[in-house]
Order: C-alpha cells, then structure tokens, then sequence
C-alpha cells in the first residue's frame, strides 16, 4: 500500500490519545503512528468478502487533514476500538486493543466486520495505484497539450476547475510504500 504520510508523532501523543479513549493500542499500530501519523492513501483500494471499497486515509494526531480531534471518540469509547481510516463514503476502518482490524460501515450502524487479524495483513490487503504524473500538472500544462492535440475545444471552466483541485491535492503529495 502506498501512503503520503503525514509525519511523525511521538509516544507522548499516542499515550494522550490511549487515556482519552481508554483501550490501549497495539504495538504494530503505535509503530505506525510513529513513522507515518497517518496519511493520504489516494488510489487505494481494499477487498472485503465479495465487495470492495476505498482507503481514502489513515487518521493522524496534531494538525493533519484527516485528525483524530475530527472524530466523536466518545463514541469508540464503548465500543473499545479506534478508528484508524475512512472510506470515502464516510465508513470507517477500526483496530481493537488486540490489533483485530475491522470495517464498520456507518449504514449498518457500525457494526464491526472482521477485516484482518493485524495492522501488517490489513495492509497488505490493500492495493494502491500510483498518482498520475498527469494529475501534478497545472492547468495551464495541461490547456496546452489539449491545444497541441487539437483539441483545445474540449477544455472548459469547469475542466479547468477539474484540473486545479487535482493539482490542489495531488501537486505535493509524495507517495511511499508503507513498511511495518
């Protein structure tokens, strides 16, 4: 699986976020934190039973674009899990204190599907493409190789639009192997 990791965190933060929702976190995913504080998964896709879904991302502490403060942990709190990712749909990933991964979508009111026993067989479950070169083009690169080809006709406000979120998102976004 490929990720644009957040950054680091530290033990300190992690321990935080293990008092506030009171289960304490397996070692496999304490590392992950570590190394990665979650990240963007673009691309990414995962099997579960007969359907498959998205990993649009992992969860991270401190100011990162998909944090845990975003989420109720009240909620988890009870349930003894966290979750760890998120689907685009707004479905989440969840690891118990044991490690067990799980998905639970929110239309069947989360209630837990085993995924994988840890977070090492979770991801390699999980398939990712690499982004595009195209994507990290700007929307003038890309206006003029639609005009090369003949086919500036086909280039609108709203492809422009199109273009600029991609750049937005993609531009900077450096993709790595996870490793654990």
């Amino acid at each position: 699986m490929l990720i644009s990791k957040f950054g680091n965190c530290s033990d300190k933060e992690i321990n935080k976020l293990e008092e506030k929702i009171g289960i304490r976190l397996p070692d496999l995913y304490k590392d992950f934190l570590i190394r990665y504080n979650g990240g963007d998964t673009p691309k990414t896709k995962v099997k579960i039973g007969k359907t498959s879904t998205n990993v649009r991302g992992f969860y991270g502490l401190g100011n990162v674009s998909m944090s845990f403060e975003e989420l109720d942990l009240n909620e988890w709190h009870d349930r003894k899990m966290l979750p760890i990712a998120e689907d685009s749909f707004g479905n989440y990933f969840s690891i118990d204190s044991n490690g067990k991964i799980y998905f639970c979508d929110h239309e069947k009111v989360y209630s837990p599907v085993s995924v994988a026993d840890d977070l090492k067989k979770f991801i390699l479950r999980c398939k990712s493409d690499e982004i595009s070169e195209t994507a990290k083009k700007t929307v003038e690169e890309r206006e003029a190789y639609m005009i090369s080809k003949g086919r500036g006709h086909f280039v609108t406000d709203g492809l422009k639009k199109m273009w600029q979120d991609e750049y937005d998102k993609y531009s900077k976004m450096v993709q790595e192997e996870v490793k654990i």
